[in-house]
């Protein structure tokens, strides 16, 4: 494992063969316990689904072509460790209404509004190829306790992460497979351009959530350390055991 930061267009292909191996065991919808639509301050519904329970929320973005759907297992992952996570359809995607790969930004502005008002005290934000530049865009203006981007574009449309990380304080995640040769560079020039950052490359050249396929394991163990490290356990669910 290499630990050092990526970004450029999104774009590999939009049928993703792999999804049924992402998906293996979980045949039915995993198990989420409320589905939610929300409005964003143009006025677009969108849909999402809330896993888990607490004061911290951690917000999932998904990349171009997909849906929240490639988060749930580790929604339900990360939700069952005691935080409140929300996956949820972009504009245009699933039954969001809106135009697809356009307003990005006030679709998670929309999201981290409604999380809060359901009483999250701190956030954490992860993301996906455009969803990871969105991410990393918003993460300093909405004041959120840490940023995590799967193989995120340098800039997608009216987002531009490099212009973003070069004023942001908040710790930043940047995760990348070695041979994503685009989006591997455009991490990279987003980690020189960051303050405080980690990056994790891994093998091969999947793209975005794609990489869970072959690294979930590695990648569910490293993006809930960093959700761990910056938010305060002191407002985490307590799981309760029988005695």
């Amino acid at each position: 494992m290499t630990v050092t930061a990526c970004a450029s267009d999104d774009g590999p292909p939009d049928v993703d063969l792999s999804l049924s191996s992402l998906n293996e065991g979980h045949t039915e919808a995993p198990d989420v316990d409320e589905i939610i639509r929300f409005r964003t301050e143009d006025s677009e519904d969108l849909w999402g689904s809330v896993f888990g329970s607490g004061e911290i929320a951690v917000i999932l973005t998904h990349m171009r072509g997909r849906d929240q759907t490639t988060w749930f297992p580790f929604a339900r992952f990360i939700g069952e460790s005691g935080y409140k996570v929300l996956t949820f359809d972009f504009r245009g995607y699933g039954k969001s209404s809106g135009v697809k790969d356009t307003r990005m930004d006030r679709d998670l502005e929309a999201a981290i509004a409604y999380m809060r008002a359901k009483g999250a005290k701190q956030v954490i934000l992860i993301g996906a190829s455009m969803g990871g530049t969105a991410v990393i865009e918003l993460a300093s203006e909405s004041q959120v306790q840490g940023v995590a981007a799967l193989s995120p574009p340098a800039e997608f449309g009216r987002i531009n992460a490099l212009i973003a990380v070069e004023s942001m304080v908040i710790p930043l995640l940047l995760i990348v497979a070695e041979k994503d040769s685009q989006y591997y560079s455009d991490a990279r020039k987003i980690e020189s351009a960051a303050a405080a950052t980690q990056f994790l490359v891994v093998e091969g050249q999947e793209h975005g959530t794609n990489m869970l396929v072959d690294h979930r394991n590695e990648i569910f163990a490293n993006l809930l350390a960093f959700v761990d490290r910056w938010t305060d356990d002191r407002l985490l669910t307590t799981v309760q055991t029988e005695s």
